[in-house]
């Protein structure tokens, strides 16, 4: 069975009778995106989504740095159950078998558990996970076509549809074999249509690494003079710090970074200079 099944036959189900205007309150100030779909090569609609950083910020920048290096484009919709709710967001549905779709990459940035008090009504965005365990979730999201209640303390919720949930209802009656996998792909594209509130950091520009995604080591061009590198520090999108290292004024194109022991994800690396100037920059391992 698919390893990321929300347990849907051990949950008690409770539904509201809350139309989707009561409850989408659009804050306007929080960051948007625009799902484009398409089924079989077909447009059919766009979803426009919020997020809610004041309550997930951890999901809310991982979902915002996926989508800043183009993580989603071609990934699909490989699960939808009528009345229930629609999934995404798996790395393998871009281009791997269908067999593997929904079972993720073990190796991605697994995030902790974002528990609120925001329920999950129809239209809700929450973080789907892998089996039992509250705290891995990774790329994989779920929309909810109707109000499960159930789900709340047990999955994340991150966001909510404000535009577009017709969309979301034709894509849950797509024609499905016996996995709820659509028989015809349900694929997407996610871009950014506001400034994110999620993440305020300045990302360098006078600085170009690579390669991005990268393997085993990064490298760096720039167009200025010397740059001299005193710190570089290499963080996921949940804090945690897995390089630290310290130079006496080494030369940006001399700089080579390991990243062969990350796992696969979104990462941050910032660099400080001699004249403490500090440079965030974004990669991917893969």
């Amino acid at each position: 069975m698919n390893t990321l099944l929300l347990l849907l036959c051990s949950i008690v189900l409770m539904f509201s009778s809350a139309s989707a205007q009561e409850i989408l309150q659009v804050t306007g100030e929080n960051p948007h995106y625009k799902l484009t779909i398409t089924r079989g090569g077909k447009p059919i609609g766009d979803i426009e989504i919020e997020l809610f950083p004041d309550i997930a910020p951890k999901h809310c920048k991982n979902f915002d740095s996926l989508v800043a290096i183009g993580f989603y484009d071609g990934t699909a919709f490989h699960r939808v159950i009528p009345g229930y709710m629609i999934q995404g967001g798996d790395p393998n549905s871009r281009d791997k078998a269908r067999s593997t779709w929904g079972y993720g990459d073990t190796s991605q940035t697994t995030v902790p558990a974002e528990f609120s008090s925001k329920s999950h009504l129809r239209g809700i965005l929450s973080a789907a996970r892998l089996g039992n365990n509250i705290n891995s979730a990774t790329s994989q999201f779920f929309i909810c076509v109707t109000s499960v209640t159930s789900w709340n303390g047990q999955y994340s919720v991150y966001g909510q549809v404000v535009k577009g949930m017709e969309v979301a209802d034709n894509i849950v009656n797509s024609p499905r074999d016996g996995s709820d996998n659509p028989l015809e792909k349900v694929e997407m594209i996610v871009e950014k249509l506001a400034a994110s509130s999620v993440d305020e950091m300045v990302i360098a520009t006078d600085i170009k690494l690579y390669p991005n995604p990268a393997s085993h080591a990064l490298r760096f061009s720039t167009s200025l003079n010397t740059i001299a590198i005193t710190d570089v520090r290499v963080t996921d999108i949940t804090g945690a710090e897995y390089v630290n290292m310290h130079y006496a004024g080494l030369p940006i194109n001399e700089l080579h970074v390991p990243v062969d022991g990350l796992a696969t994800g979104v990462y941050l690396l910032t660099l400080t200079d001699a004249q403490q100037k500090v440079r965030v920059l974004k990669f991917v391992v893969q």
